[in-house]
């Protein structure tokens, strides 16, 4: 009983008591209403009260029953203390054994048994190699055996035994008849040149010296050797190593040894080689053949012999003789070199009688002596493990015996691992569960004292009602509360079975076993691999709709970004999606790829599936496109173009968990295949809908979420089809508002989405709005871009911050002392901005810094570093200000130039990558120094540089500033002052570097600049690579080409690199290499759409149609770019962008990107080859021959043409050609 429920009982029976103390006193009557009653009741009430005489035995009872309930909780209270007590000493104890134990588990022999093991697998091996050596000499030298013999044994078997670790390795070759026999005699006597020889060969002194050997095969007995006779088989010891100089165990029979022959007859049944007994006082025959001396040590050593047999050649397993060999138990045990642990003692059990024991400490074993020889005390930590369960042992005189190991702990290793943590820990929990028990006992006093203000309510509130209502009523009440309460008694254990009975009916059912999967956890379904002798958890639901939404456009955009990124934006997108279902109560199936896909009407059904659904997937469309805007400024350029495909369709699905190694819960039917046709021949952003769901939301009333597609869709499998567009909330108000139909809602959102990028849709600032850096605010620099610009910028600020943090990291770890180079640095910086060709100042060779150890191992992480708030909202400010002075060009703009700019990121972050060195040089990954030299060398210095990769992104934001939209060549021939400013050369690559030069030398950008250099000589590196890697991107050059291509071959020739012998060459040589990594590098970020994902090369390709086909209508054009522009593309490919890549893969620092970009430039020149001449006869017929794009055309180039006052105007000190920038930024 609960004590809400004891307070209630306690309740009623005082106010029973209550209402029968006055009922009983007769001084009132049950009819008396008004102020004068209910006085007259209290006072005879409280007459009651007083009066001692006046309690009988019904007014005793509850009472007793009050007491009866203060005991039993003042009981249950002490219960539980005794409980926590008891919980508490438990808890402590438990975790102190169990710790105690892993303590103990330290203890492991698995390193021994796995050395063990490994060394007995290699033992097999190597025998079985030598066996196969023998059997290929005997066959190569067309001999018969047992007459084989071959002088190169010693060398072969010299290398057996220092890989095998065994000594006396013997041959014995079976005779298998009386006539084998007495030839034998002959040819051992005829052959025993070999002895000689082997001892020349070991190095012994005196190699002539040696005993002849016995004429023919004999057995030892007491009276000494015995020839033997009859047919036999024997088996004579003959070549040896070491070879015997007393010659005395040659020839010896090896199958008089009890033992041996044991072996030998498993041999002939098994074909596989075999372990003896050790070797000792059974083998007397055998051993009487050897030395007193040998004899000596192999009685004290465990020593024992390995015999594996020979075969007559590769296929027939016939077995003309057996190999063998002594080896020592000792070395099979020690752990590999280098590892260093405690002592612990190893006992060797044959099984039968015999124990030795060693003590491996490491890598070193020692033989401790014959019988268990281990410390007693810890008798209890022992570990055993059978001895190389496969290798077949023999016993003398023991059958069914093997070979145990057991692994005993010493007193140097238990007081290594066992330390006081146990007790620690134990006292620990203990202390934890006190203080659980402390604040469980104040909990309960609290709760004591509420309750009991709460009893004190109740008991005055008793009162009143006592004398509100009559008797008649007050009986009515209590006995309707008691009746129910005798109810519910009597019919609780009736309904306990039925609930019971229900419930397993319940978990037979497969909705609730469906259910029940799709609530739990995926740990919650273990793999079972019994599971096909169970019945499948399926089941019909009549009533579901399925829906499959897929991100549109994602292929091509994640073909250029990194894999981080792309997992981002999943991750970003599918958990807002869980996020949303779960609060509509949709169930989310699965994720394939970019496709999401979901679930109403199961496992709980309900008829208001379709709507559920759909406004599950308005609300996705809606959170999809709010966070891919946001994301742009993370994810980089084209993230907020991205749109999302949903389509839905309702019917019966079959649902089941599809067990196996990961159980899954899947969709199968019609339904589901249906849905996803719906869902691939949809829209971007829009709601695509079948008829059957259609027709389940307008029966809802939610007609007016509906639009019929005026088209008919046809369908694999199911023909064509009537659809709707659900209305999503945009859509919807915009109906409200403009009348507008729904398709005319969405045209300019899917012409922008197609990737055909029609300028004439882009917002674009007002032409007559300038801007003074002297005084305009970043606010209104901001407020001058268009919404998808400022995304843009904000992507940008991200990366060049991350980047100049890095190089200030790079700065704190080098010394550059506290010289103040301020005076320097404004004297260089206004000698720099008097240079008006920049192209003078583009060098062969940009000099990089050479590799620090020490500031590579002290530099900090750059995430550490915190740049000031007045350098964040200047890169803030210089970002806008570039943004702010590109021109609306289809092509030549801002947002290509971040797509640029996203292409260096990803390849310069291929080349920071260490994946490929480590690849390369795996002595790089054991050493932070190595590793450090080596990415550097691998990179020519690159990666140590932070400037470099800043100067390089910083550079492909600005290589376009200022583009008029037409090409050099054009500039040149039309006269322009910006040409002959430039000298004709490199016109719009100088003039971009001029003007984003001259907006960072403004004083607004102070704090900016003297964060990215700090002293002159960074200054001039800054300016190197800033002009290099600009005029790179002038790829119509003839002068600049060749110089390039010079500089590959100086660079790159195998001749001249093996000419740069001195240390400075080889500096050069290095910096060579590294200034063409950079050109090219930003050469193929230029024109990266060639080499990414199709659908992005056909946007920048269509682009630049448009960009061109401005200018041939505008008169800046000679030729219209229709014409030729199939061929162009093909040569383009062909002559630039494909060995570009390979330059690319050929410099060795891109990694797979370099793969990547390759791939990609190979398949759209297929592509193009293929689809090319339709995809320009598209673009001729929007661009060339459609009246209203020609006239919209000329339309941008009138404003072109008005927009001089949409200029960034520079309030600067007077230079030389300050006048010549004006007049031009006025054309």
């Amino acid at each position: 009983m609960t004590r809400s429920k004891q307070s209630k009982d306690k309740f009623l029976m005082k106010t029973r008591s209550a209402v029968t103390d006055t009922n009983e006193s007769g001084s009132a009557s049950e009819d008396n209403s008004g102020e004068g009653g209910i006085m007259e009741r209290m006072t005879m009430e409280s007459t009651t009260d007083t009066d001692p005489t006046h309690h009988d035995d019904e007014n005793a009872a509850p009472m007793n029953n009050d007491e009866f309930e203060r005991v039993a909780i003042k009981c249950f209270r002490l219960f539980v203390f005794a409980l926590m007590l008891a919980a508490t000493i438990a808890a402590g104890f438990t975790s102190w054994f169990f710790l105690d134990r892993e303590e103990s588990n330290n203890f492991n022999q698995e390193d021994i048994k796995q050395v063990s093991q490994d060394r007995t697998s290699d033992l097999v091996a190597e025998f079985r190699s030598l066996s196969s050596t023998i059997t290929a000499l005997s066959i190569n030298s067309k001999t018969n055996w047992p007459f084989f013999t071959d002088l190169n044994y010693p060398t072969i078997v010299a290398n057996f035994m220092e890989t095998a670790g065994v000594t006396m390795v013997a041959i014995a070759p079976f005779v298998k008849n009386e006539v084998d026999l007495q030839k034998w005699a002959d040819y051992s006597q005829a052959n025993q040149e070999w002895i000689p020889q082997s001892l020349l060969l070991e190095q012994q002194p005196d190699p002539s010296n040696y005993t002849q050997i016995f004429p023919g095969v004999f057995r030892n007995s007491a009276g000494g050797r015995i020839p033997e006779k009859g047919d036999g088989p024997f088996a004579p010891v003959w070549q040896m190593f070491q070879a015997p100089r007393d010659g005395r165990l040659v020839n010896f029979n090896m199958l008089s040894d009890p033992h041996y022959k044991e072996i030998f007859e498993s041999l002939m049944e098994e074909k596989t080689g075999a372990l003896s007994d050790r070797l000792g006082p059974n083998n007397a025959g055998l051993m009487e053949n050897f030395p007193a001396s040998t004899q000596y040590f192999v009685n004290r050593n465990p020593i024992s012999m390995f015999i594996a047999p020979v075969f007559k050649d590769a296929t027939n397993q016939e077995i003309v003789a057996t190999v063998s060999a002594a080896f020592n138990w000792m070395n099979l045990f020690a752990l590999p070199s280098g590892e260093l642990t405690p002592p612990v003692d190893v006992v060797l059990n044959d099984g039968c009688a015999n124990e030795f024991t060693f003590r491996v400490t490491g890598s070193v074993s020692e033989f401790v002596g014959f019988g268990s020889l281990h410390d007693p005390t810890y008798e209890e930590h022992e570990r055993s493990f059978a001895f190389s369960p496969s290798l077949r042992t023999y016993h003398v005189g023991g059958t069914g015996c093997s070979y145990q190991v057991r692994v005993f702990p010493t007193k140097s290793f238990w007081d290594t691992y066992h330390t006081t943590y146990p007790a620690s820990m134990a006292g620990v929990i203990t202390a934890v569960f006190i203080l659980v028990g402390i604040i469980l006992y104040m909990y309960d006093a609290a709760v004591h004292m509420r309750q009991s203000k709460i009893l004190a309510v109740a008991s005055r509130s008793e009162k009143i009602l006592s004398v509100l209502y009559p008797k008649t009523i007050r009986d009515r009440l209590f006995g309707i509360e008691e009746e129910t309460v005798t109810e519910e008694q009597k019919s609780s254990q009736g309904a306990s079975a039925i609930r019971r009975f229900n419930e397993d009916l319940l978990k037979k059912a497969n909705k609730y076993q469906l259910k029940s999967f799709m609530k739990s956890t995926p740990s919650a379904h273990p793999h079972e691999t019994d599971f096909l002798d169970t019945k499948p958890i399926a089941d019909l639901f009549l009533h579901a709709t399925v829906l499959f939404a897929d991100i549109s456009g994602f292929t091509a955009w994640s073909s250029v970004r990194e894999p981080t990124q792309v997992f981002t934006l999943l991750e970003s997108v599918y958990r807002t999606f869980d996020i949303t279902a779960k609060r509509r109560n949709v169930f989310k199936v699965e994720t394939v790829g970019d496709c999401y896909v979901a679930v109403t009407g199961l496992p709980e059904p309900t008829k208001a599936h379709a709507t559920i659904m759909a406004s599950f997937a308005r609300a996705c469309v809606e959170k999809f496109e709010d966070l891919v805007g946001s994301l742009e400024t993370t994810l980089g350029p084209d993230t907020g173009d991205l749109g999302i495909r949903v389509g839905m369709h309702s019917g019966p699905v079959t649902a089941g968990v599809l067990r196996g190694e990961k159980a899954r819960f899947q969709l199968f039917g019609d339904t589901v295949n249906t849905a996803s046709r719906i869902e691939s021949s949809g829209e971007r952003n829009r709601i695509h809908l079948s008829q059957e769901t259609a027709d389940l939301l307008a029966a809802a009333g939610k007609s007016h979420w509906l639009s019929s597609r005026e088209q008919l869709v046809t369908a694999k499998g199911k023909g064509k089809l009537q659809t709707y567009w659900l209305l999503t909330k945009q859509e919807e108000a915009s109906i409200n508002i403009t009348s507008q139909t729904v398709d005319s809602a969405f045209t300019d959102d899917e012409a922008s989405d197609d990737g055909s990028g029609i300028f004439l849709n882009s917002p674009s600032v007002s032409s007559e709005f300038s801007l003074d850096l002297g005084t305009s605010t970043l606010e209104d620099i901001e407020k001058s871009l268009p919404s998808r610009t400022r995304r843009l910028c904000q992507w940008n600020v991200d990366v060049l911050t991350r980047l100049l943090k890095q190089i200030v990291a790079h700065r704190l770890a080098s010394d550059l002392g506290n010289k103040d180079w301020e005076s320097d640095l404004s004297r260089r910086e206004k000698e720099i901005r008097r240079h008006i060709s920049v192209l003078d100042e583009v060098v062969e060779i940009i000099p990089l810094p050479g590799f620090d150890q020490s500031v590579y191992k002290g530099q900090q992480a750059h995430e550490r570093i915190e740049l000031s708030e007045a350098v964040i909202e200047q890169i803030r400010l210089y970002v806008a200000c570039i943004a702010a002075m590109y021109k609306d060009n289809p092509f030549h703009n801002f947002e290509h130039a971040s797509h640029v700019m996203m292409s260096v990121s990803k390849l310069l972050s291929r080349i920071i990558a260490a994946d490929d060195v480590l690849n390369a040089d795996q002595n790089a990954a054991s050493s932070d120094d190595l590793l450090g030299w080596s990415i550097h060398d691998h990179t020519y210095g690159i990666t140590s540089d932070p400037m470099t990769q800043f100067t390089v992104i910083l550079a492909a934001m600005v290589h376009d500033v200022d583009h008029s939209g037409v090409s050099n060549n054009q500039l040149i021939n039309e006269g322009s002052k910006l040409a002959d400013l430039f000298n004709n050369k490199s016109v719009a690559e100088q003039n971009s570097t001029v003007l984003a030069w001259d907006i960072l030398m403004h004083p607004r950008f102070q704090d900016f600049r003297r964060t990215i250099y700090a002293a002159p000589y960074e200054l001039d590196r800054f300016r190197q690579l800033m002009t290099n890697t600009v005029l790179a991107t002038d790829i119509m050059d003839k002068e600049l080409q060749a110089l390039r291509r010079n500089r590959w071959d100086a660079a790159f020739n195998t001749n001249a690199a093996l000419a740069a012998r001195s240390e400075e060459a080889t500096k050069d040589m290095v910096n060579r290499k590294a200034t063409i990594v950079i050109e090219h590098l930003i050469q193929a970020s230029d024109v990266a759409h060639t080499m990414q994902h199709w659908h992005i090369y056909c946007k920048w390709n269509e682009r630049l149609f448009q960009e061109m086909a401005v200018a041939y209508k505008a008169g800046r054009l000679p030729f219209n770019p229709a014409e030729k522009w199939y061929e162009g593309e093909i040569g383009f490919l062909d002559n630039y962008v494909i060995p570009l890549a390979k330059k690319l893969k050929n410099c060795g620092v891109f990694g797979v990107a370099s793969d990547e970009y390759l791939n990609y430039a190979m398949e759209n020149r297929c592509e193009w080859e293929e689809k090319g001449r339709d995809f320009v006869a598209t673009l001729t017929a929007r661009y060339m021959d459609d009246p209203n794009a020609s006239t919209g055309m000329m339309m941008v180039q009138q404003q072109e043409n008005k927009r001089s006052s949409r200029r960034l105007t520079i309030n600067m000190d007077s230079r030389n050609y300050e006048e010549a920038i004006a007049q031009v930024g006025k054309q």
